[in-house]
């Protein structure tokens, strides 16, 4: 006998058999064009944030770079007129050699310029830091020019006895540096006299009186970054000149 075994039925049902579905084309450019667009935003936020912060850093250095200067003015303006009295013979403050004009040299506080700067641009002023020699290196100052600030340190050669903001009158040292440039600096002496005659303190001061002087000096400075001109800085302050002018009126 033989044995005969069943035959597999296969039976497939119409429709059963699809087509398998891919990507179009126009799928293909629409999502690289929304994947671009994507990363063109990640790349601007990020470039943007990167400036931002690179501004706010460079904002940040100018402000105390200024801030630094502008407290070095300060200190140093107000002590214009000081004289140590105690090491004179004849200690009569309207006779104080720091407030005089001796020799030909002025050296009294007061404004000027370099030439091409703005007028006031330049503060000139005296004091005694050699304790009662009026010979010695006590004429000082601060100046803009070509874009930084600059203070006087002495002398241009021996035997200079010039007192100017000028050129070629005196030594003066840059005191910003390379990076910064000083859009602005200008100097304003404001000053309230007082008549010191006996029954005369709410007069004016007349001929041969003597008169007191008080004096502050506003500062006003404005610099920027040089190679990025958005950043910039504009500072104010006032100085109290400590030491009162003495003068006998002419």
């Amino acid at each position: 006998m033989r044995l005969t075994l069943p035959s597999p039925s296969i039976n497939i049902a119409e429709g059963s058999l699809r087509r398998q579905a891919g990507v179009t084309l126009t799928d293909l450019l629409v999502g690289t064009t929304v994947g671009a667009l994507v990363l063109i935003g990640i790349s601007t936020t990020y470039v943007l944030g990167a400036r931002s912060t690179s501004q706010n850093v460079e904002q940040a250095r100018l402000n105390q770079e200024l801030r630094a200067v502008l407290e070095i003015m300060q200190q140093d303006i107000r002590r214009a007129g000081f004289w140590d009295m105690s090491v004179v013979a004849d200690p009569d403050p309207a006779k104080n050699p720091f407030e005089s004009t001796i020799d030909g040299i002025d050296r009294r506080l007061r404004t000027g310029q370099v030439g091409g700067e703005s007028t006031g641009s330049c503060i000139l002023y005296s004091y005694d830091l050699e304790h009662g020699n009026p010979t010695a290196m006590t004429m000082f100052g601060f100046r803009l020019r070509d874009q930084s600030v600059q203070m006087r340190t002495g002398p241009s050669s021996v035997g200079d006895k010039t007192f100017e903001c000028t050129i070629g009158s005196g030594s003066w040292e840059r005191i910003t540096s390379e990076d910064v440039r000083i859009t602005d600096l200008r100097f304003t002496i404001v000053t309230a006299q007082t008549n010191l005659a006996p029954g005369k303190e709410d007069v004016a001061c007349a001929t041969d009186e003597l008169c007191r002087e008080s004096r502050r000096v506003a500062i006003l400075m404005a610099g920027r970054i040089r190679n990025d001109p958005a950043v910039r800085q504009s500072l104010q302050a006032t100085v109290a000149v400590r030491n009162d002018r003495y003068f006998i009126k002419e």
